[in-house]
């Protein structure tokens, strides 16, 4: 049996599996949007069905390997944003899609950057981490690029309050349970961003700090774009 190396990060194969994310992130809504329109929602629906589908055989291949856990409980962030991405592509939900936005690329970005990994490509926990984070990040650009979805400014304040009590729900749960979802009672064995914001529990406020900054720079796009639509819509009345 082979053995798979230990996670690098940023290593080869970190950096070529990010950039094939990126890659189908960006191409797969452009192509289908220009070359194919009428598939812009089946197309929506397969990813959906993937991204319950590979969430689906990698708890099967826990339970399996592990047994029954605690640990299974869809209640990290990354986790529940594979739900939410998949209902929003089913849907095309705005309220959903805005949640789902937020969390993907201020929350899952940060897991493909620096994930809680110690196997390497090809172990199995290597490849459905990356199918399961990569697949959010392609749902919610397909989603804006393809299906026009996107964010409002007060977006911003329903996510946040969402967030917030999420947070406060799961926190419960991680006392009753001895668990650390959300990373909320320790922070990930791994190098992470969180390390840049002291102990337990400092660290909450570096990240609710981070998550708004990320939140703001997210809808940045938007605002720069109703900007300029509005001075040409003004420039040609």
């Amino acid at each position: 049996m082979t053995v798979a190396p230990p996670f690098v990060l940023f290593g080869t194969a970190h950096l070529w599996t990010l950039v094939l994310i990126a890659a189908v992130a960006l191409l797969l809504p452009l192509a289908v949007r220009r070359l194919a329109p009428a598939a812009v929602t089946p197309v929506g629906l397969m990813l959906a069905a993937l991204l319950l589908g590979q969430e689906a055989v990698d708890v099967a291949l826990q339970l399996r390997q592990f047994g029954p856990s605690v640990q299974l409980l869809p209640l990290h962030l990354c986790t529940l944003a594979v739900f939410v991405t998949a209902w929003m592509l089913v849907t095309h939900s705005p309220r959903v899609f805005e949640v789902a936005y937020f969390w993907a690329l201020a929350g899952t970005t940060q897991a493909l950057l620096t994930p809680d990994l110690r196997a390497g490509f090809p172990a199995p926990a290597y490849l459905f981490f990356f199918a399961g984070h990569g697949l959010v990040v392609v749902g919610v650009l397909y989603a804006t690029l393809a299906l026009g979805l996107r964010p409002y400014p007060m977006s911003i304040l329903r996510v946040a309050f969402i967030t917030l009590a999420l947070a406060a729900v799961v926190f419960g749960v991680n006392l009753a349970l001895g668990t650390n979802f959300l990373y909320l009672m320790a922070k990930p064995a791994g190098a992470s961003l969180l390390d840049w914001f002291g102990p337990w529990p400092w660290y909450w406020l570096g990240l609710v700090g981070v998550a708004l900054v990320s939140f703001l720079l997210l809808y940045a796009p938007f605002f720069l774009l109703d900007t300029w639509r509005r001075r040409f819509a003004g420039a040609n009345a």
